[in-house]
């Protein structure tokens, strides 16, 4: 099977934190079939066998074929600049799937969701099928957040959600919460597959414990509590700061915070820390993927933050599932599917989102019951196996393609539960 994947987040496990795509891809490929990758140019990945011509670079990665559209992009972007980069990702998409090599199915992931019309593009110019993922819940987070507020924006966009919906075989989505939205929309339950984000048990391990990050920060003793991840107005980075003020206020100084990340919160945050004398509380660079495993490692516990948007539930945090596979008790403040998983299989803690004082207690407690803590994480480690390994929900996706490919006479894959 020759499989056409459309991905603007595509990267290296080596660098990018949005290394689904390579870890299905790379199953895809063990499981025999040939993957073609559309992304964008970040211009961190190398390739084998580079070609550049205008904006277009094409090469190899581990085995996979790979096409990079030159687009800019930035998390600091206003809206007018993102409309024109997504708009510019979506045209030269379509553009390059339509004329890629042959393919058997299309498969395009957003957000954002203006992805899922190079995939619509590309499969009706070679008529084969078009299956759609959801990594956000498009444009329902946007309107919910008050990002799109005009009535004629939100019109189209819905509009573009039906068709795109209806276009799809099949539709890909990484949380429960969205698979309901869906039904209830009247989507039919056997054309929704769920596939979570991995929880990446090879290079998150209860055995990496980075000793010298605490000495480096004079953290040694302290009870660790670790966010690692963006830091922009959906993350509810304030929450963190609020926490370390009412720790410092209850006189708990056995307890501290790190924020590692970058985003356009990042700037803010530091300033808020730093004019609150917070001792409690670091705020760190960003770090490269393959160096996460580290700070998680130096953890006790990690955190899972974001605004107290009620959309917001829907989504499938990539730090959530990392945390997990390093048997680290996640601290989540997304109420939903997130707050039932931590509960019902006991690997960690929910606090309500916006709460600062609720998340210093919950940290406090913590601090003083060790033997809960790595409970908890054994627990998060043996979920993580269990429930959201790499190559189980790889071979998810591929069980998805590989029905669609063979036409009605399979049955497809049913939405997970």
């Amino acid at each position: 099977m020759r499989i056409l994947y459309i991905d603007s987040k595509f990267g290296s496990p080596r660098a990018s934190s949005h290394a689904r795509v390579y870890h299905f891809a790379q199953r895809l490929l063990e499981r025999g079939h040939e993957v073609t990758i559309i992304g964008r140019d970040s211009g961190r990945m190398e390739l084998e066998g580079q070609r550049r011509r205008g904006m277009v670079t094409r090469g190899r990665l581990d085995g996979l074929e790979v096409v990079l559209l030159k687009v800019p992009y930035a998390q600091s972007f206003s809206k007018r600049m993102r409309i024109v980069s997504y708009g510019g990702f979506t045209l030269g998409a379509g553009l390059l799937a339509a004329t890629a090599g042959p393919a058997d199915v299309v498969f395009a992931s957003s957000s954002p969701l203006t992805i899922g019309i190079s995939g619509v593009l590309a499969s009706r110019l070679r008529r084969t099928p078009f299956v759609f993922e959801l990594q956000d819940l498009w444009p329902a987070v946007p309107i919910g957040m008050g990002f799109l507020t005009g009535r004629t924006e939100i019109r189209a966009a819905e509009a573009l959600e039906r068709s795109l919906y209806r276009a799809a075989r099949r539709i890909v989505v990484c949380s429960a919460e969205v698979r309901d939205v869906l039904v209830e929309r009247g989507i039919p339950a056997e054309k929704i597959v769920l596939i979570p984000n991995v929880s990446d048990v090879e290079h998150f391990s209860p055995e990496i414990a980075d000793r010298s990050f605490r000495e480096r920060h004079g953290l040694d003793g302290k009870f660790l509590a670790v966010y690692a991840g963006a830091m922009g107005v959906t993350n509810g980075i304030d929450q963190l700061v609020d926490a370390a003020v009412a720790l410092r206020e209850a006189g708990e100084g056995g307890v501290a915070i790190v924020a590692a990340g970058n985003g356009t919160e990042k700037d803010r945050i530091e300033r808020r820390v730093a004019e609150l004398g917070l001792e409690n509380m670091i705020v760190l660079p960003d770090i490269p993927r393959d160096e996460i495993p580290l700070l998680v490692g130096a953890a006790d516990v990690t955190l899972t933050a974001f605004a107290p948007y009620p959309i917001l539930q829907t989504n499938s945090p990539n730090k959530f599932f990392d945390s997990l596979a390093a048997g680290k008790p996640p601290i989540v403040n997304l109420d939903g599917w997130l707050h039932r998983l931590v509960e019902e299989n006991r690997v960690g803690v929910f606090v309500p989102p916006g709460d600062g004082r609720a998340l210093a207690e919950t940290l406090s407690d913590l601090a003083g019951q060790p033997e809960l803590v790595r409970e908890l994480g054994r627990n998060a480690r043996a979920l993580a196996e269990r429930e959201f390994a790499r190559d189980l929900l790889a071979d998810r996706l591929a069980d998805v393609l590989e029905d669609v490919v063979a036409g009605p006479s399979r049955t497809s894959s049913p939405a997970r539960a």
